[in-house]
């Protein structure tokens, strides 16, 4: 790796490491000795979870790699590394993935089998051979395509990885809103709206029905979630591959937009645009071979 600048490691903390052992929530602990299956299953994932990022210090630490380690997410780091190494799953590459942007990420499983990792290279079995080509130059970083949303003509978020998810705050109320693209625009009604990269084509999008693209692609998709129309008609800009020009005017009182998940979001004002746009900041990513 280039340079003396040292590697960020962020890791995940589980459940089990949040409610039990830092807040020593009085309610999880008591229900425990109650549902053992749950807590066997809690436990597997706090140890295991453990036991790889013990597993990835060490490693640096006999590879002579300098290293800063974070468990929550922190701004103003890119530059600052060589390479941003996050363990755990998609949420925890996810969340270390918003202020990278010259500064590559790779993300290796924690509990394969049962964390998500569509985003990393490698897990806890096979790190070593992974991080070893990366810090010797012989593996390369792929290129991921971005969404900056804006918001009123104003960036509100950082890059987007995967998807965007429009919708009511509460999420029985009804979403109401203005979809306009290219000479199309209609009102509707529905349970949200997804916006999503290629990159995030295989997550929430999909499962609402969403079609799978290629990963290094640069368009952008939209899906309307459950949408609610009158007998006999339909909207026209219920789904769609589109580039730029797609608006969402907010026509609903109390509406959020929850960015990669529910990590970062934010509320929308009656009458607020939302405009996503392919981001002028990709992501550095090393991927499965």
């Amino acid at each position: 790796m280039e340079g003396e600048r040292p590697v960020l490691l962020v890791t995940k903390r589980s459940f089990y490491e949040v409610y039990g052992l830092e807040r020593k929530d009085a309610d999880f602990l008591a229900h425990l000795p109650k549902d053992r299956e749950l807590a066997d299953w809690l436990m597997a994932d706090y140890e295991e979870n453990r036991d790889a990022i013990a597993a990835v210090e060490s490693f640096l630490d006999q590879h002579g790699t300098r290293y800063v380690r974070s468990s929550g997410v922190q701004r103003g780091v890119d530059g600052r590394y060589s390479l941003i190494v996050a363990v755990g799953g998609d949420g925890t590459l996810l969340a270390a993935s918003h202020d990278a942007v010259s500064t590559p990420v790779v993300g290796i499983n924690s509990r394969p089998g049962r964390s998500i990792g569509y985003f990393c290279a490698a897990d806890r079995a096979d790190f070593p051979e992974v991080l070893r080509d990366i810090l010797g130059g012989r593996m390369l970083p792929k290129t991921l395509s971005r969404m900056d949303v804006f918001v009123n003509g104003e960036r509100r978020c950082p890059p987007v990885l995967n998807d965007v998810l429009y919708c009511a705050v509460s999420p029985a109320a009804t979403s109401v809103y203005r979809l306009a693209l290219g000479d199309v625009e209609e009102i509707q009604r529905s349970s949200g709206v997804w916006i999503a990269t290629p990159a995030g084509s295989t997550a929430g999008i999909a499962a609402a029905g969403g079609r799978k693209m290629s990963l290094t692609g640069s368009s952008m998709q939209f899906l309307v979630r459950e949408p609610y129309v009158g007998v006999g008609t339909r909207y026209r800009l219920d789904r769609g591959v589109f580039s730029e020009g797609l608006c969402l005017t907010s026509l609903t009182p109390h509406a959020s937009i929850y960015v990669d998940g529910s990590r970062i979001a934010f509320e929308l004002s009656y009458g607020d645009r939302v405009e996503p746009r392919a981001s002028e900041k990709p992501l550095r990513i090393y991927l499965h071979r």
